[in-house]
């Protein structure tokens, strides 16, 4: 049986979403690994591209349960960030990257972004990635790891 026109442009705009996601992502992980900052009008424009995603791919319900995951992580986050473990710009791109996976794909993309994470860390400690006094220790950038585990996710037809 032949897909309709209507399902062929439906996947066809989810693929140029993906494919803008993608793109973002890698400008994302790319700038915040070289300057430690993540600009607020890439994070709404990730923020844009799920709305626009949600509207093509998304059933209400799972929008509304991706919206209460971000919640919740945002609650986590911003008390890491009052506690000096994260910087304010992982908070606001942790939160929108969890309004993509969403709760179908967020034991998937716990478990690539601990392993970037680790990578990340080792890389860190053996000297061939940069670190940045924070807090009184070192830090590193979360969003290359955050943008690298999406990425697999939309690899791996996940999202």
């Amino acid at each position: 049986m032949r897909p309709s026109a209507r399902q062929v442009r439906t996947e066809a705009y989810r693929f140029y979403i993906e494919v803008a996601l993608v793109a973002v992502l890698f400008y994302v992980g790319f700038t915040d690994f070289q300057t430690f900052k993540i600009q607020n009008n890439v994070v709404l424009l990730f923020a844009i591209l799920y709305a626009l995603f949600a509207i093509v791919a998304r059933t209400p319900s799972e929008i509304l349960s991706n919206l209460v995951l971000a919640a919740i992580m945002f609650a986590i986050l911003l008390w890491l960030y009052s506690s000096g473990v994260i910087g304010g710009g992982d908070v606001k791109f942790m939160t929108v990257a969890c309004l993509w996976v969403g709760l179908h794909c967020a034991l998937l993309f716990s478990i690539i972004l601990f392993l970037l994470i680790g990578l990340h860390v080792l890389a860190a400690w053996t000297g061939w990635a940069t670190t940045k006094p924070m807090a009184g220790r070192l830090a590193i950038p979360y969003a290359p790891s955050i943008a690298g585990a999406l990425i697999a996710l939309a690899l791996l037809g996940c999202l």
